[in-house]
């Protein structure tokens, strides 16, 4: 706890405390879905057309992994990319950059370790989905000038000495996007994809069985709407499950999912969401239940974990999340008053994503899957309303996210064109 209390403040440890002690406990709420209530509530939604999703908005999109990936985090410590330990940057009399850092390391831009992957994850998939993108050669060129053995005996040597306070140096998130993106290159069957894949492969091998070191040890779920949510990153690495077929981490998933949810009711979605939160603790555990348990089974434990939709409970899912007004002083590192809130901004997206997963993994007739759609379609056109807003703070990882929800997408994206990413919890 005083890892969490050191990294992401007093605040966001104390809101932890209060989910992880609320989740439990039973509100004074009406149970149960009641059919015709679901359906007047879709009905008043009314037509909710999805964002644009095309060739421009594909490489919009892509604009910002191909801006970032050769921009070095800044020094730290304390100021924007944070990088202790010393990953990119030495500390004695001034901060000096390591020497042929870009031989020596894979993931040193986009102003974070993680963010550097997860926007490699970003190139991957859009030239995945669209093959023939504009600015394919140019994502090619940058995964083979990253992607070497050089780069990645590096990357191994940093994180297999790593000690001390800083021997949990981007555990879990960081972890969870190293296997996201070791999936994507797996399953893409072309020749820049097995090559990458061959030569990531080794330290996503080390980063797996870490992470499920990490997860076995967990006494209790991490439920802050940032980083270390475990919901959230459990949900990363299923995606990599899926795609390599991974078969001990698929069990330690299911097992600690079951572990540490199954038995969860009455999520407290009225404290949603935090000021600087970028995930919803609720949604994200509700997302990734519907992905370890069958649509029968899920659609049961979700009636007695989320309220029903048409509830006051549920109504803020559905409300424009204010990023712009007041004190949004961001919490990713500027000091500048004013700025728009970048957190606040992805919430949107992470929302929209894990809303269409809970769609996806109720049964078919179910009448709240129109209701999660409509929902996640609401929240995607107002995170591209403000994707803009945030600055050098937003665009490194804002995208990403976006991606992420049109990748669930049933029109537009190619890639929704594949099966819900399901792993069934065997009884």
């Amino acid at each position: 706890m005083n890892s969490v209390m050191e990294k992401f403040g007093i605040r966001a440890a104390a809101a932890t405390l209060a989910l992880c002690g609320a989740v439990t406990a039973k509100p004074a709420r009406a149970q149960g879905n009641d059919v015709a209530q679901v359906v007047a509530y879709v009905k008043a939604l009314g037509v909710v057309e999805p964002p644009a999703y095309n060739e421009p908005s594909r490489l919009a999109l892509a604009a910002d992994p191909l801006g970032c990936e050769e921009h070095p985090h800044a020094p730290g410590p304390g100021g924007l990319g944070e990088s202790r330990p010393a990953y990119l940057w030495q500390h004695e009399d001034k901060p000096e950059i390591a020497t042929d850092y870009d031989r020596h390391r894979a993931f040193y831009g986009c102003l974070d370790w993680h963010s550097a992957v997860n926007s490699t994850w970003m190139m991957v998939s859009l030239i995945k989905s669209d093959p023939a993108i504009a600015v394919g050669p140019d994502i090619r060129s940058e995964l083979n000038y990253h992607i070497q053995k050089q780069n990645i005996d590096g990357e191994m040597d940093f994180f297999t000495h790593l000690s001390g306070v800083g021997a949990d140096y981007e555990k879990p998130y960081g972890y969870a996007w190293l296997l996201k993106l070791y999936g994507e290159l797996k399953s893409w069957d072309d020749p820049d994809g097995r090559r990458a894949a061959a030569v990531l492969e080794p330290m996503a091998t080390w980063f797996a069985k870490a992470y499920e070191k990490y997860l076995n040890s967990l006494n209790y779920p991490i439920r802050v709407g940032l980083h270390p949510n475990t919901a959230l990153d459990m949900g990363f690495v299923l995606d990599y499950v899926v795609n390599t077929h991974d078969q001990v981490m698929e069990e330690a998933i299911r097992k600690n999912a079951m572990r540490l949810f199954a038995n969860d009711k009455h999520c407290p979605t009225g404290a949603e969401p935090v000021f600087g939160d970028f995930a919803s603790p609720c949604l994200a555990e509700a997302a990734v239940m519907g992905r370890v348990l069958s649509p029968q089974e899920y659609a049961k434990w979700l009636t007695d974990f989320l309220p029903p939709v048409y509830s006051p409970e549920f109504a803020g899912y559905g409300k424009e999340i204010d990023a712009v007004h007041g004190n949004n002083r961001d919490t990713t590192g500027t000091e500048e008053e004013g700025l728009p809130n970048a957190h606040l901004i992805g919430l949107n997206f992470q929302r929209a994503a894990d809303l269409m997963w809970i769609s996806r993994s109720l049964p078919a007739r179910d009448p709240r899957v129109e209701a999660y759609r409509k929902l996640a379609d609401i929240n995607g056109k107002q995170g591209y309303s403000k994707i803009g807003l945030g600055g050098y703070l937003g665009t490194h990882w804002l995208a990403t996210y976006a991606l992420m929800y049109e990748n669930l997408m049933e029109t537009g994206s190619p890639a929704a064109a594949q099966p819900p990413q399901k792993v069934v919890a065997s009884r």
